[in-house]
């Protein structure tokens, strides 16, 4: 969102709309026309066989009549097939193209949305992925379109979309904490390079909750996107503003002379809340405390940045709030008490406050129960269930993550021991493994420890690993890969779809599942694309002689989806939310499943 967008929401105008659609707004056929020459109905077969195999960029030819009209397509695959035959070119050599083109072609429009393609193509059968589609405008042959083009624009439609949900704040447009780390990184290392000051500024409004309270969270979110209109008003062009969350922001100041322009800033940000907003027929008033903190002066790192910032921020509200506070190292105590969710990571396994919870699979095909996939809890006895998407991030920082996940994978495999000895069939469990264990150099020695100390078969077991752990070295993780498999452990790719994947290599990676992310699951009934995006995965699964589960299904409808796009297995909350290792046996041998 720009500066300008901001500030009309602030002051009251239309908030653009951040869904999915923005991404799509220009997006037609038009721009998948490969514009070919066509082929009159009556032009020779032979011919057109030549065209085919002097010309490999062509892979199908559009068949017109007189009048420009398309009445027919011919693909490479089946006109080459046909001439493979004997004696083939002296049989047909005086027949038309028209003896061998498809006389029902897909046949579109060349202003058609890419959503109505996707959804013509699903409904006619995936077969056209292959053979392509004729785009004509005004009725006329105007140029032809594969399924490979098709699926590549949807696919960087869709990445740009999860770029922009990963790295942009839905309510506000502004960036968010993923972000701003990116930037704030950027500019210590131009900062240390070109030996001048950045500045980073911690806000947080005051007493936003009692707004939230009194006149509801809508309320709430406009005085948010008002807040945000008016600090960017505050800073150039060339400066960030970030919200983190909740009613945190933060701004980054990149170059700054000294602490001096960085506290007339921080002062501008409180006294833009000066004025009251209106909401809702409401008289709203809100302020900010700020902390600020200088580059080189205070820190070197981001992480330190953030949390001196932090802490200076919470010496303001603590001398009064609406002010700006500069940190200084007295208020090193503030940022020790910040570091709480570290401290209590650190013995939490030795207290044994984790759990391991499991999510049934289920197969298409018999309606049986595969497997589970194990799943990592933290209850601690004070601050109560810690989500994982907090904890895990701090475990992967402090190194924390080696010990939890070996801990996770011990815990796995006895598990599915012991529901062997409760008289459950040989489920195969499922583990996660980061990006850090997987670099580890005895990540091999270990799994093959924890599968002879627990007793259990190879076979049973499946690592799943992102696609960035395996493509941030792609010929290493190979020889890994391959050693794992040899040894008999199953590999399946998770959130497959979200990742950079390179196919080349992924045809050489060992491997046996490819697990669809759950943001191409959620809402598939509904978005064509999703469905376009699913059904292609499984084909190339197919193709790689892969099993291929869709997680994160919770309705009906969506499940139907995904069986009609052809995934062999699914996971999710329309089956079963995750369970204990007691829950689950439980859970199994009364479902009915077998």
């Amino acid at each position: 969102m720009s500066d300008t967008s901001v500030r009309q929401a602030a002051e009251g105008r239309d908030h653009p709309d951040l869904d999915s659609s923005r991404f799509a707004a220009d997006a037609c056929v038009r721009v998948l026309a490969r514009r070919f020459p066509p082929y009159h109905r009556d032009s020779s077969c032979v011919g057109v066989l030549d065209r085919f195999l002097h010309d490999p960029v062509l892979a199908a030819a559009a068949v017109v009549d007189n009048d420009m009209r398309p009445v027919g397509l011919v693909d490479r695959y089946s006109l080459v097939e046909q001439f493979l035959h004997p004696y083939s070119r002296d049989l047909y050599h005086k027949s038309t193209i028209a003896e061998f083109m498809d006389p029902r072609p897909i046949i579109v429009d060349a202003d058609s949305s890419i959503d109505d393609l996707s959804r013509i193509i699903i409904d006619a059968g995936m077969r056209h992925m292959v053979s392509g589609f004729v785009i004509t405008e005004d009725g006329a042959y105007l140029g032809i379109g594969s399924g490979h083009d098709l699926f590549e624009e949807v696919a960087n439609r869709k990445q740009n979309h999860l770029y922009y949900l990963a790295h942009y704040d839905q309510l506000t447009g502004l960036p968010n904490r993923l972000l701003l780390s990116d930037r704030l990184k950027r500019a210590c290392l131009r900062g240390q390079r070109g030996g001048y000051r950045i500045a980073l500024l911690f806000v947080d409004l005051d007493r936003f909750k009692r707004v939230n309270d009194t006149l509801g969270h809508a309320a709430g979110d406009q005085l948010l996107q008002g807040v945000a209109g008016r600090f960017a008003a505050c800073v150039r062009k060339v400066d960030t503003v970030a919200r983190l969350g909740g009613d945190e922001f933060t701004v980054l100041l990149e170059p700054v002379s000294g602490q001096q322009e960085a506290m007339d800033v921080a002062a501008k940000l409180v006294e833009s809340l000066d004025r009251p907003f209106f909401i809702q027929n409401h008289e709203v008033a809100t302020g900010a405390s700020v902390g600020v903190v200088l580059f080189p002066e205070h820190d070197l790192t981001v992480d330190g940045l953030m949390r001196k910032a932090d802490a200076a921020m919470y010496h303001a509200k603590h001398e009064g709030r609406r002010q700006a506070v500069l940190f200084t190292e007295e208020m090193n105590s503030i940022v020790v008490e910040r570091v709480t969710l570290e401290a209590c990571l650190s013995s939490a396994l030795e207290k044994g406050e984790f759990q391991c919870v499991f999510q049934p699979q289920l197969t298409m095909a018999d309606n049986s129960v595969v497997g589970a996939e194990a799943l990592l809890r933290w209850i601690h006895p004070e601050l109560g269930p810690v989500p994982p998407s907090k904890f895990i991030p701090v475990a992967e920082e402090t190194g924390m993550i080696f010990a939890l996940g070996l801990w996770v994978l011990e815990e796995a495999c006895m598990q599915q021991v012991r529901w062997l000895a409760a008289g459950l069939p040989p489920l195969r469990i499922a583990v996660n493994i980061s990006a850090l264990q997987f670099k580890n150099r005895e990540f091999c020695d270990q799994i093959r420890a924890v599968v002879h100390k627990s007793g259990i078969r190879p076979e049973h077991l499946e690592l799943e690993l992102t696609e960035s752990a395996v493509m941030a070295d792609a010929e290493h993780s190979v020889g890994i890969l391959k050693s794992l498999r040899d040894f008999g452990i199953h590999l399946a790719i998770d959130d497959f779809g979200t990742g950079y994947s390179s196919l080349s290599y992924l045809r050489k990676f060992p491997l046996h599942r490819l697990k669809i992310d759950r943001s191409f699951i959620s809402r598939i009934d509904q978005i064509p694309a999703n469905a376009l995006i699913v059904k292609a995965i499984v084909a190339l699964g197919d193709s790689l002689g892969l099993d291929v589960i869709a997680e994160g299904v919770e309705t009906p409808e969506e499940l139907e989806c995904v069986r009609r796009c052809g995934c062999s297995s699914y996971q999710g909350y329309r089956l079963s939310e995750p369970l204990s290792g007691e829950d689950f046996a439980r859970w199994f041998k009364r479902s009915g499943y077998v």
